[in-house]
C-alpha cells in the first residue's frame, strides 16, 4: 500500500508540519529526531511511512515502536489497525500473561511490535524470545516521558547486542536527559523541529477560586456543555473526591488513574472513545499522547511539574480543532501562573456568569488619549477565522504595552534630570 493510499483511507485532507517533514525524509539513511507540539500528529508521521516500507516477510521482526505507558501501547495499536489491517503486529502491555506470549513468539515473530521499554527488556533479555537480526526500525514515541526514568540503563542491554539501521525519536520537547542517548546512538542525524511553526488553536480562560475549588469546578460544569472534557487532578487521593462530587451533580463522568488495573483502564478508554461519558477525571496518566476528540480541558489544579501543563492542555485543539483550556487557581498558584505566562501561555482572566464564561477585558479611561489611539491603530480582522479574537486581543495588548513602556522611559529620563 502506498503512502497516498494510506492517507486516502484515513481521509486526511492536509498534513501537519511534522508529517510533511518526516514523510519527505523518512527514506534517507540517517536517524531522525522529530520535535512537534502535542496534538500535531507525530504518531501518524512515522507510522504511515513505516507501514509503506515494511518488507513483511513471514516470521521476521522488522520494527519496534516503544512508548512510555500501557495506554499508549493500546492507542498506537488502534491507530495501526485503523490505518492498515493487513500488517502482522503484536502489542505487549501490562496485565498480559507474558509467559504465554513468550511461547507464541518463539516460533512466530510478527513484523512489528508495539510495547513499553520494560516489556521489551523482559522479552529480549529475560525470556530471550525476540529475534532482532532483521530489525531495521526502532522508534521511540513520546520520548521525553520515557526519559523521566532511568531509560538508558534499562534499554542498553538490548541496544548493545544489536545494530539498528534506523532510529527514530519523537517528542514534544528535547530534554537534557535525552541528550546522552541521542549522542550515543544517533550520530549525524536529521533533526526536525516544528515547535515554532505548529500552533494549536486553544483559548486559556483563567478562573480564580476565592473559596472552595471543588465548588468552583461544579459551577463551571453548569456553564459549559463540552463534547468531551478532561479534568486533570494532580493528586490521586483527590481524584475520587472530585469524581464523586460530579457524579452527585448528575454528570456523565468517569475517573481514571494508575491505581486502576490495566484491564479496567483499557475498558474505560474504550468507553471514553465511544462517548459514554462527557467528563473524565484523570491523573496525569492521560496527559500524554492520548488521542481523543476533546473540546475542553480543565486544570483542577496545576501540575507539580509545569511542563505537564502543556501536555495536559494538548489533549484539546488537536489536528486543527479549536479547544478551551480552563485553569483554576488561587493566591498560592500565582507564581506558577506567572511562569506559564513567561513560557508563552496566553491566559485570559474570566468570570462565571449566568450565560457562561465571560472574559474580563480591561477597560481604559476615555481621557487616556494615547491608549485610545494605540487601540485604534490595531486593525480589526476582516475575516472571522479560528482564534481571531485571541490574536486581536494580543495585538491590542502589545500596542498598550508599547505606550506604557514609552511613558516609563520618559519618566526615568525626567527623574535622572
Amino acid at each position: 500500500m502506498t503512502l497516498y493510499e494510506l492517507l486516502r483511507n484515513l481521509k486526511f485532507e492536509s498534513l501537519t508540519p511534522i508529517q510533511e517533514e518526516v514523510f519527505e525524509k523518512f527514506d534517507e539513511p540517517r536517524h531522525i529526531v522529530g520535535l512537534a507540539p502535542t496534538g500535531t500528529g507525530k504518531t501518524h508521521a512515522y507510522l504511515l511511512p513505516l507501514l509503506v516500507n515494511l518488507k513483511r516477510n513471514p516470521n521476521e521482526l522488522e520494527a519496534i515502536i516503544l512508548v512510555p505507558t500501557n495506554e499508549l501501547v493500546i492507542q498506537v495499536s488502534k491507530m495501526l489497525e485503523d490505518t492498515d489491517k493487513t500488517v502482522i503486529y503484536k502489542a505487549f502491555y501490562g496485565s498480559m500473561d507474558m509467559e504465554k506470549e513468550a511461547l507464541k513468539l518463539k516460533n512466530n515473530q510478527p513484523n512489528l511490535i508495539i510495547t513499553t521499554p520494560h516489556k521489551l527488556v523482559d522479552l529480549f533479555v529475560e525470556k530471550r524470545v525476540l529475534n532482532l537480526k532483521n530489525l531495521h526500525y526502532l522508534i521511540l514515541d513520546e520520548a521525553d516521558m520515557m526519559f523521566d526514568e532511568d531509560f538508558m540503563s534499562l534499554i542498553d542491554p538490548v541496544l548493545s547486542k544489536i545494530d539498528v539501521p534506523k532510529f527514530l525519536l519523537f517528542s514534544a520537547t528535547l530534554t537534557k536527559a535525552m541528550e546522552p542517548f541521542i549522542k550515543k546512538y544517533f550520530g549525524q542525524h536529521i533533526f526536525i523541529d516544528t515547535t515554532n511553526v505548529s500552533k494549536l488553536n486553544i483559548e486559556y480562560p483563567l478562573i480564580r477560586c476565592y473559596d472552595n475549588r471543588l465548588d468552583t469546578l461544579v459551577e463551571i460544569t453548569k456553564r459549559i456543555n463540552p463534547y468531551l472534557c478532561f479534568i486533570f487532578v494532580s493528586r490521586n487521593e483527590d481524584i475520587e473526591r472530585v469524581f464523586n462530587r460530579l457524579l452527585d451533580e448528575g454528570l456523565k463522568v468517569i475517573s481514571i488513574s494508575s491505581n486502576i488495573n490495566v484491564k479496567q483502564r483499557k475498558r474505560i478508554m474504550e468507553q471514553i472513545e465511544s462517548l459514554e461519558y462527557q467528563y473524565v477525571v484523570s491523573s496525569d496518566l492521560l496527559s500524554r499522547g492520548i488521542d481523543f476528540k476533546v473540546s475542553h480541558v480543565i486544570h483542577y489544579d496545576l501540575p507539580h511539574f509545569l511542563e505537564y501543563f502543556n501536555h495536559r492542555s494538548g489533549r484539546t485543539g488537536r489536528m486543527g480543532d479549536e479547544g478551551i483550556v480552563i485553569t483554576l487557581y488561587d493566591e498560592e498558584d500565582r507564581k506558577k501562573i506567572d511562569k506559564l505566562r513567561q513560557k508563552g501561555i496566553l491566559f485570559v482572566n474570566a468570570t462565571l456568569t449566568k450565560d457562561g464564561l465571560q472574559y474580563v477585558i480591561r477597560r481604559y479611561k476615555k481621557y487616556d488619549k494615547k491608549i485610545a489611539e494605540a487601540i485604534k491603530s490595531v486593525p480589526k480582522p476582516k475575516k472571522v477565522s479560528p482564534g481571531y479574537k485571541k490574536k486581536y486581543r494580543k495585538e491590542v495588548k502589545k500596542a498598550i504595552q508599547s505606550v506604557k513602556k514609552e511613558r516609563y522611559r520618559h519618566a526615568n529620563i525626567r527623574k535622572s534630570r
